[in-house]
């Protein structure tokens, strides 16, 4: 690792993938900082019992794939790794419906029509396609028929994934071959068929000399000491456990909704124009999970949802009520971590003891708790492999606030369900009148499983975009309001819950801003 380089950029998801790559692209010396490991295909876990060890700890186990984070009010589950979210994401690649950019809180220069130009732009990488038709599927026939017994219809979702021949991905020259329908979408694909950041944009930006460097967590930020000079970047190498530290003129963010305010929240002493606005805006994306547990209706029934992607068709009951209804899937030999869902008692072991006493903590004061694999083991679940799964995804009340508490200085997210109470009531009445169409037993609970609480994997906000920083962090191009050289890009800069999955709106929007940061500065020599 070099000392000094032209840009930093924290993180490799679709924010800092994307930006690491364009930068690049422009002959940009770069230097890509990520606190998880690099992932091929053959490091993914392939049985439930090794579902535990996948949990990501800074020291416990810094090659873990999950980070799941206890809050007082919520859990929020992400991912660590090159490539970010996208390794374990369901592939979806939506945009955001028009009229979620009406929205005041949204920087007037953003709006859809503008938007679409770069919504084109990341399809060069990411390939998004719908489902083929053939092989047909089961898990595809099953949700047509009960959507159509429910009086709704179904549509097939655009998947960044490669379906047909092995072939070297277009973008990147990285060989992929094509799905297979093994249903591991969401837990690592083995055989690369997924359009991934790492298989995309990061090696695209390594093919044009940016620097990657896999678990180098980021732990300190110091501004420059005067106008037109450099940043100062402090991390921990989780690997060989010690320190470094790097410089560059140019700061991007792009560790995800809770790594990019955690971080600035925790460097707020030394950056003291930060707008009082940081922390703001947190959403979970309206995030629900409903089961329909053994369906009897004709058409429903053998739906096989672990074969094929994770995610392959939806309900969009948008323009009624603000959110759609997903339909879902794992490997026949995961099924049992829909038990974990539904009650605490699907997890044994003494870490089951631990896990309650952190969930107890985080009402003290004592958040942000790691999710750690000791002791954690699952009991031998029931038959449940006809049973549907619904991934519910809505506009809340993205009300929520980040901050540190006042007696632990820990990171913690304030936000109560009951803010978005309409919105919910309206997934539960869809919940029960799918699964009534199904034939089936239904569970709808947003605070189930085993800590009780509502967790959510789309979390946004926390830098907000705004036009002025009284009531946001960045501007519309992800630039922070009061500092030269420092730029937030990924899901934290988005002000609004998006009612669909957020990934193809934060790579657009990453897209953006690394065109403008281009535009603003002047090229490296």
């Amino acid at each position: 690792m070099e000392r000094v380089y032209d840009a930093i950029v924290v993180g490799s998801g679709f924010g800092g993938g994307v930006t690491a790559c364009r930068l690049a692209e422009r002959g940009w010396r770069v230097c890509v900082l990520e606190r998880g490991r690099r992932f091929g295909p053959g490091d993914f876990p392939d049985r439930p019992e090794q579902a535990p060890f996948a949990f990501w700890h800074h020291v416990l186990n810094p090659g873990g794939m999950f980070d799941l984070r206890l809050m007082k009010d919520l859990s929020v589950l992400t991912a660590a790794g090159v490539g970010g979210g996208s390794l374990v994401y369901a592939n979806v690649q939506l945009r955001a419906p028009a009229d979620v950019f009406d929205d005041p809180h949204w920087p007037e220069a953003i709006d859809r029509t503008g938007l679409d130009h770069y919504y084109d732009r990341t399809e060069e990488a990411l390939e998004p396609r719908p489902t083929p038709a053939d092989p047909a599927l089961r898990k595809v026939q099953a949700f047509d028929a009960m959507a159509s017994r429910a009086g709704r219809e179904a549509e097939r979702l655009p998947l960044a994934v490669h379906f047909g021949e092995p072939r070297r991905h277009p973008f990147s020259d990285v060989h992929q071959r094509g799905c297979d329908n093994l249903g591991r979408c969401d837990i690592g694909c083995p055989i690369a068929a997924k359009n991934t950041v790492d298989i995309t944009y990061i090696a695209r930006a390594e093919s044009h000399g940016a620097e990657v460097y896999p678990l180098h967590e980021v732990r300190r930020i110091e501004p420059p000491e005067r106008t037109g000079g450099v940043w100062r970047v402090g991390f921990a190498d989780l690997q060989y456990r010690i320190d470094g530290e790097v410089e560059a003129p140019v700061l991007v963010l792009a560790a995800g909704t809770l790594g990019s305010s955690r971080l600035l929240l925790k460097n707020r002493r030394r950056l003291g124009r930060l707008s009082p606005e940081l922390g703001t805006r947190f959403s979970g994306n309206g995030d629900a999970l409903a089961l329909a547990i053994n369906p009897g209706a004709p058409g429903v029934t053998g739906a096989r949802t672990e074969h094929g992607p994770s995610m392959t068709s939806r309900i969009d009951y948008t323009a009624d009520y603000g959110f759609m209804v997903a339909d879902g899937g794992l490997p026949g030999n995961f099924r049992g971590l829909l038990e974990i869902v539904r009650g605490y008692t699907a997890l044994t072991g003494w870490g089951r003891v631990v896990l309650r006493a952190k969930s107890m903590a985080t009402k003290l004061g004592l958040t942000d708790r790691h999710v750690t694999h000791r002791g954690l083991k699952l009991r031998r679940s029931s038959d449940i492999s006809d049973t549907l799964i619904f991934l519910m995804i809505g506009r809340d009340a993205a009300n929520g606030r980040m901050r540190l508490t006042p007696l632990f200085r820990c990171f913690d997210i304030r936000w109560s369900k009951d803010d978005s109470a309409e919105l919910f009531d309206a997934m539960r009445q869809a919940a029960g009148e799918l699964t009534l169409a199904a034939e089936a037993e239904s569970f709808f609970a947003p605070d189930a499983g085993p800590l009780g609480k509502f967790i959510t994997v789309h979390p946004l906000g926390g830098c907000p975009m705004s036009d002025d920083p009284a009531h946001g962090v960045v501007n519309g191009s992800g630039k922070v309001h009061g500092y030269e050289g420092l730029y937030v890009l990924d899901g934290s800069i988005v002000p609004t819950a998006l009612g669909v999955n957020p990934s193809k709106t934060i790579a657009a929007l990453a897209e953006r801003g690394v065109e403008h940061l281009l535009a603003a500065r002047t090229a490296p020599e």
